[in-house]
């Protein structure tokens, strides 16, 4: 049914933890907080992000959900991590879900990360340990750092902002792979060069599936009039619309370069085909005549003046190299040698 909570991904740790950030322009808390917790873990004055690993246990998300009053709908898409990159709107809260990609270990990994902000409150949802917001954090640590004056509205922007920036840092790794194959298909062309090109469509293809639809999902964070979006907050969402569209327009650009990249490929291939074709015919053509005048002399006859002169057969094999020459002259004459 509609706003049933179930988790739909895999285990990835024994119990959810949660960590809080209760923060104000004067003073940070940073700790790892028990369910139980909850409910003081707001106060007055400061704002609150709390970042919940692990959502397998979907009696906590409720419990979760209650203290926020975070719509079930909205719960409902944070366990399901098939679930498209959206932005939704509620009373008093906004949600959002999208895919968070990195790179460990040179493998590029995706994790469905949601957020809801609330009134003073944002709070961050992982399927496992481990993230890419360690600088938010420090920034958030340094006491001159303007995010520590904003709303959490601004946080929710930072957080996306580094979202946005790991997809186009990994954009320009797979950029100079796409452009390294395109200078060795010109300077020193390798056939084996197709399973290096289709990997690269590949993962170009996968980063492709994310980010359209995280654009989308900016755009309507971008054009949302919720209260909760201070005015100040909104020329930095402005901001990430551009990133997000450079983002999506590089990857379509490389998606092009894949192709030119396929069809230069295919035209080497067909090239050294050509090559390997004109050669069997130029030597098909050559001995299609002495082919004739062979088969001519094998055939058994009795009245052939020819075989009784003792000259005749260095004469024929003399004819025979004379053709020869005279049609690879002529080929090359014609320019098809």
């Amino acid at each position: 049914m509609p706003g049933s909570l179930i988790y739909t991904g895999e285990q990835h740790i024994d119990e959810m933890e949660i960590e809080l950030f209760r923060f104000n322009a004067d003073s940070l808390e940073e700790r790892t907080i028990s369910i139980e917790e909850l409910p003081t873990a707001q106060q007055a004055g400061s704002i609150l992000w709390l970042n919940i690993i692990g959502l397998h246990e979907t009696d906590k998300m409720r419990l979760i959900g209650d203290q926020f009053n975070i719509h079930n709908l909205a719960l409902e898409d944070i366990l399901n991590m098939g679930q498209r990159p959206t932005f939704d709107e509620y009373e008093e809260q906004y949600f959002m879900a999208t895919k968070m990609i990195r790179a460990v270990e040179d493998i590029v990994v995706s994790e469905q990360f949601s957020l809801v902000v609330g009134n003073g409150f944002l709070i961050t949802f992982q399927e496992k340990k481990g993230d890419i917001f360690d600088g938010v954090r420090n920034r958030l640590r340094n006491v001159k750092g303007r995010i520590r004056s904003k709303g959490a509205d601004y946080l929710s922007f930072a957080l996306l902002d580094v979202i946005v920036d790991h997809y186009m840092a990994i954009i320009d790794e797979y950029g100079v792979e796409i452009n390294d194959q395109e200078v060795r298909l010109m300077d020193d062309f390798d056939k084996d060069m197709i399973n290096d090109i289709n990997l690269s469509k590949k993962e170009v293809n996968y980063l492709r599936r994310y980010a359209r639809p995280l654009r989308d999902t900016i755009l309507n964070f971008n054009k949302s009039e919720h209260n909760i979006i201070d005015n100040n907050t909104r020329p930095f969402l402005k901001d990430l619309v551009d990133h997000i569209t450079h983002v999506t327009d590089t990857i379509e650009v490389y998606r092009e370069n894949i192709n030119d990249n396929f069809n230069t490929y295919n035209t080497f291939m067909n090239n050294k085909l050509n090559d390997v074709l004109k050669v069997l015919t130029i030597f098909s053509v050559i001995f299609i005549p002495l082919t004739f005048m062979a088969g001519i002399y094998g055939m058994n006859f009795e009245n052939m003046p020819e075989l009784s002169k003792p000259y005749a057969y260095p004469m024929l094999l003399a004819v025979m190299v004379v053709v020869a020459i005279t049609m690879i002259l002529y080929f090359k004459r014609k320019k098809w040698l």
